[in-house]
C-alpha cells in the first residue's frame, strides 16, 4: 500500500509540476508554443528509449542481432551516442571546446536494507541488460521495464545562444518474474535525465526559416527506489 501510495503521489507531483515550465522558461525567450513542443519532443525520446530498454531486457522473443541493433540506436539518442565527446562552453572571453566523458546511467540497488547507488556508462549499461536476459540462469525469466506514462519536463536554462538544457523526470517500472510466471520482484525507481536542445533554423525552397529542435539525451541519474 505504501508503494502504491508513493508512485501515485509522484506521479501527481510530476503533472502538478508540469504547469510551471512555462513561467520558467519564457525567461528564455521562449514562446508558450516552443516550450511545449520541446516538452514533447523531449517526451517522445525518452519513450523512444523505454522502448528500446524494454526490449533489450526481454528474455524469449527478441533475436540478439536485433538487441544489438536496439543498442546502437538507443545510444544515437544520447549525446556523444555513448562515447566521450566535445562540446562548445561559454567563457568570459567567448567560447572554449572541452572534452565530457561518455554518458552514464546512474542505478540504486537494495540489499539488507541499504541502498547503494552507482555510475555506469551507458553503452556498459545496455550491454549488460543484453547479456542478463540472454542468460539462462538469470534470477528472472520474465523481466519488465517500463516508465510512468506522466514525464515531467522542468530545469530549463540557456547555455548559449541556440542551445538550451534541461531536465526530464521519469519513474521507471521493473519486475522479475519466475518460470511459473509469477512476480518475484518488483521496484520503482525515480530517474532524472539531463536533456541538451539545440535551436537549429532551416532555410525552406521559398526562402523563408523554419525553427528545428533537435534533442539529445544527457547522463541519467536515480535518487530513490522503493
Amino acid at each position: 500500500m505504501k508503494r502504491i501510495f508513493t508512485l501515485a503521489l509522484a506521479l501527481v507531483t510530476m503533472l502538478v509540476m508540469q504547469a510551471q515550465n512555462v513561467n520558467v522558461v519564457n525567461s528564455q525567450n521562449m514562446t508558450e508554443e516552443e516550450v511545449q513542443e520541446i516538452s514533447l519532443r523531449i517526451k517522445q525520446k525518452v519513450d523512444e528509449f523505454q522502448r528500446y530498454v524494454q526490449d533489450m531486457a526481454e528474455k524469449n522473443n527478441i533475436p540478439h542481432k536485433v538487441k544489438m541493433e536496439e543498442r546502437a540506436m538507443a545510444l544515437k539518442l544520447f549525446i556523444g551516442e555513448g562515447e566521450s565527446y566535445m562540446a562548445t562552453v561559454p567563457t568570459s572571453y567567448g567560447t572554449t571546446e572541452q572534452w565530457y566523458p561518455a554518458v552514464t546511467m546512474g542505478i540504486i540497488k537494495s540489499k539488507y536494507n541499504k541502498k547503494y547507488r552507482s555510475h555506469i556508462p551507458m553503452k556498459d549499461y545496455l550491454r549488460d541488460l543484453i547479456k542478463r536476459s540472454e542468460n539462462p540462469n538469470y534470477r528472472y525469466k520474465r523481466i519488465v521495464m517500463e516508465a510512468a506514462d506522466a514525464v515531467r519536463v522542468d530545469h530549463f536554462s540557456k547555455v548559449k545562444d541556440g542551445e538550451y538544457k534541461a531536465v526530464a523526470h521519469i519513474i521507471q517500472h521493473f519486475a522479475g518474474y519466475s518460470a511459473e510466471g509469477w512476480k518475484v520482484y518488483e521496484d520503482y525507481t525515480s530517474k532524472q535525465i539531463e536533456v541538451i536542445i539545440h535551436r537549429v533554423e532551416i532555410n525552406t525552397p521559398d526562402g523563408s526559416l523554419i525553427t528545428h529542435w533537435e534533442i539529445l539525451l544527457g547522463n541519467i541519474d536515480c535518487d530513490d527506489i522503493w
